[in-house]
């Protein structure tokens, strides 16, 4: 039996295991380099031992020294002594978050029966009547939603010093932060909408409903694209209905890289668009995962087809090749996996049951010929974990601050998840970018397009 199969990734993972990727890679890495036929067998072959190497002990050059401390022997033993040399060795010290509080002092001179005075440093609007500063708006919202930390939490950290402050006062911080972030927001929902693929997926959102005084489940909907590495979630009153997914495709005409929700399957027969719906080869070995325990054979022999498949993929992004070098693989090889695939499908469909095994070839086989476009597209992916990942924040939230307190809580909170995921698809500090955004001076013909987090420069 192939023990790739029997190293577990969880069910609720989109991951396969590390060793299994890193085997299965080796093995297809040299069929490929040798211009070997996937269809022989003996393509995988165990993997040969690496030699370890002992990470280089780091001496963190990169991190500015903000104090330094000179430490002499005494005076009385250095007598008569010659200095030699002077070893510098380094400790982190810890300091505790704190608010700290600026005075800022203007200078006021009258002249001609008019006063002349400097102006205060920039804040947004929602700002000007604050004592706060953007930059505290900024850690509040990253502490909530990057790291997951409730007001609440944040506000008990900060009053263990000698500084206290009102809740409401740290949550209306928060609010004019994220009130301020608004042009961003739309800006970012218009940059992604123009793209030709995305990925969409939707999550849970709970809020308080107050009349029958209970918590109301909704749904935000996430909209990724890949050329841009920018996202946004989007929210109407909660729903869940395909209306929400149409008024927002209306104008769409390319690729969406989803899961099996039904909203999706239909999108291009509702709203008319050229609309290609690419389902998730992720779920489908997710499906015949879950159905090991009941049919084990027939499992393990669809997980791994599967894995060949995801194993191909990684390979030429480890090779980062060009698009016209990725589609040549994949008619080459991935279209091999695919019937081969496909025609294992087939075999099994007609003596499928009600069960789960049943379920996941049945799931399967209505999506299998969706991949064959793959082989068009070097653009298009083979799962849709790139918005699979970005719901892990919705869920992280969910189990810290558990619920919004009204709908339109819940509308700022897709607005500032929007702004921090797109921070981290760009790979910059969602703090930096906050307080770059708060305190930034508008510059004459500057819009929202050149603040986005794939524009901005830092």
């Amino acid at each position: 039996m192939d023990r790739r199969i029997n190293l577990p990734f969880g069910t609720s993972s989109e991951k396969t295991h590390s060793k299994v990727s890193q085997e299965v890679a080796e093995s297809v890495d040299k069929s490929i380099s040798a211009s070997a036929d996937l269809k022989n067998e003996t393509v995988f072959r165990p993997k040969k031992k690496r030699i370890y190497k002992h990470p280089e002990r780091r001496n963190y050059e990169d991190i500015p020294v903000e104090k330094v401390i000179e430490l002499a022997p005494d005076a009385d033993e250095i007598k008569g002594a010659k200095y030699v040399k002077t070893v510098s060795s380094y400790r982190f010290y810890w300091i505790p978050g704190r608010l700290c509080k600026v005075r800022i002092d203007r200078k006021f001179y009258s002249k001609d029966g008019h006063l002349i005075y400097p102006d205060l440093p920039y804040v947004p609007k929602t700002f000007e009547k604050r004592h706060a500063d953007p930059t505290l708006a900024a850690a509040v919202l990253v502490n909530k939603y990057l790291h997951h930390i409730p007001y609440e939490r944040q506000l008990n950290m900060i009053n263990q010093g000698h500084f206290k402050i009102a809740k409401t006062t740290l949550f209306d911080c928060a609010v004019a932060g994220i009130d301020a972030l608004e042009g961003v927001y739309e800006a970012i929902k218009e940059r992604v909408l123009k793209d030709k693929i995305l990925h969409i997926d939707e999550t849970t959102q709970n809020m308080i409903n107050k009349e029958e005084h209970k918590v109301k489940k909704g749904y935000d909907w996430g909209f990724i694209s890949p050329s841009s590495n920018l996202m946004f979630f989007a929210r109407s009153n909660g729903s869940r209905k395909e209306a929400v997914l149409d008024e927002h495709l209306k104008n769409f005409n390319g690729y969406i890289h989803t899961d099996g929700y039904g909203a999706y399957t239909k999108v291009a027969e509702r709203t008319g668009n050229n609309i290609i719906q690419i389902p998730c080869m992720s779920h489908i070995r997710r499906k015949f995962w879950d159905a090991i325990p009941y049919h084990k054979a027939w499992a393990e022999e669809g997980l791994q087809l599967i894995n060949r498949m995801f194993t191909l993929e990684r390979l030429m992004k480890r090779k980062k090749l060009k698009p016209n070098e990725v589609i040549k693989h994949r008619r080459r090889y991935l279209r091999f996996l695919l019937d081969r695939f496909r025609a294992w499908l087939s075999t099994k469909i007609e003596h499928i049951k009600e069960d789960n095994i049943g379920k996941a070839i049945q799931y399967a086989w209505s999506r299998v010929n969706k991949f064959y476009e793959l082989l068009y597209n070097s653009k298009l992916e083979l799962s849709n974990n790139k918005a699979e990942r970005t719901m892990r924040s919705h869920a992280m939230g969910r189990k810290n601050y558990l619920f919004c307190w009204n709908e339109l809580n819940a509308e700022r909170t897709c607005i500032i998840y929007s702004v921090i995921e797109s921070c981290k698809l760009c790979k910059i500090d969602p703090y930096k970018y906050l307080c770059e955004i708060f305190t930034r001076v508008p510059k004459f013909g500057e819009t929202w397009d050149d603040l986005l987090p794939c524009n901005i420069k830092m």
